[in-house]
């Protein structure tokens, strides 16, 4: 008996517990990200998690249940810092920078759960055609390698700091799943595309 109630234990703790696994872009790493009028997967709370649920709940024969909460929500972000120079001294400084980076792909993913993350040809990617359920556009492709390269020079006058990062424009869709076979409930949980739209980099001079 006391087995039996350690594993009914264990089963509602993979229900109630958004555990979060990502794909694709690392952008849960990102510096900053505002979500205008919305919020990201990893910021959903019990109870919004309840409030959702509801809405995918009701069981069918078989496939997925879909209930999205934004969708193509408009977001800005800031990845990384790709460098920060400042001058505490009393004359100005010629400054040279060079960087070569790769950018993997501009689709991310997320899931808690039991909603499953997989690699396909390199990507990542929702397992058991969670993605067709989605009714994604056709924007929301897992896209290729590109290589950057920067080369900046410039003069840090004395008292100031220079700092080149990374920014731009993304689209966010997220909200709840579950999935059915033969009227049961296999799986349920959140997911999440952030969809990268622009990305640049802006070199900012301010006063230390």
């Amino acid at each position: 008996m006391k087995k039996l109630l350690f594993t009914v234990l264990c089963l509602m703790m993979v229900y109630l517990i958004p555990n979060t696994s990502y794909g694709g872009t690392n952008y849960q790493s990102y510096e900053h990200i505002v979500v205008a009028n919305g919020k990201l997967l990893e910021d959903f709370t019990s109870k919004d998690y309840t409030a959702y649920y509801k809405n995918v709940d009701k069981r069918q024969f078989s496939g997925w249940k879909v209930y999205k909460v934004h969708s193509n929500a408009k977001a800005t972000y800031v990845s990384e810092t790709l460098f920060s120079y400042y001058n505490d001294g009393y004359t100005p400084i010629d400054y040279k920078y060079k960087l070569d980076r790769k950018v993997n792909t501009k689709l991310g993913i997320s899931a808690s759960g039991t909603i499953g993350i997989k690699n396909q040809k390199g990507a990542a990617a929702f397992k058991n055609n969670l993605d067709a359920s989605l009714k994604l556009s056709a924007d929301y492709t897992r896209t290729s390698e590109d290589k950057e390269t920067y080369e900046i020079s410039l003069k840090v006058d004395p008292g100031t700091q220079v700092d080149l990062y990374v920014y731009g424009e993304a689209k966010v869709t997220n909200g709840v799943a579950a999935r059915y076979l033969f009227w049961i409930r296999t799986e349920r949980g959140g997911f999440e595309l952030f969809l990268i739209t622009t990305q640049y980099q802006r070199l900012e001079k301010k006063r230390i």
